[in-house]
């Protein structure tokens, strides 16, 4: 499968994961390679693993083309980013989908940016 920032589903083999961070089809064989291995980051297509990721560009369905920033410190193990003393960083219900995302227009009751989720509102109203 070639390599491309927006990532269809229907493209991925029933046997292949998607990668945790980018969505990215990583296929099965290459993911029991890795568990054998003892790879940490197992979970993670080779793009991921070899270069800090500071933003994620894809077409999402209903709010079209966003730009998703991942958190780069420490992360729960629901995914949800955490800070220095371990509480959470930036709490809330992320409108893109990553759990990890801290762009303030895609969380859902931060108070500052609330363009995207009263697009999402209307969306889910009608």
């Amino acid at each position: 499968m070639p390599r491309k920032k927006t990532v269809d589903e229907q493209e991925l083999r029933a046997t292949d994961y998607a990668c945790d961070q980018c969505g990215q089809g990583i296929p099965a064989t290459t993911i029991e390679k890795r568990k054998s291995r003892g790879d940490e980051n197992w979970q993670l297509c080779a793009d991921c693993v070899r270069v800090e990721t500071r933003c994620i560009t894809y077409i999402h369905p209903v709010l079209g083309k966003i730009f998703c920033y991942p958190h780069k410190g420490e992360l729960d193990e629901l995914w949800r980013p955490l800070d220095e003393d371990g509480g959470l960083y930036r709490p809330g219900e992320r409108i893109c989908g990553h759990l990890d995302c801290v762009n303030l227009n895609h969380i859902i009751g931060s108070g500052i940016h609330k363009r995207y989720a009263n697009r999402l509102q209307e969306v889910r109203t009608n």
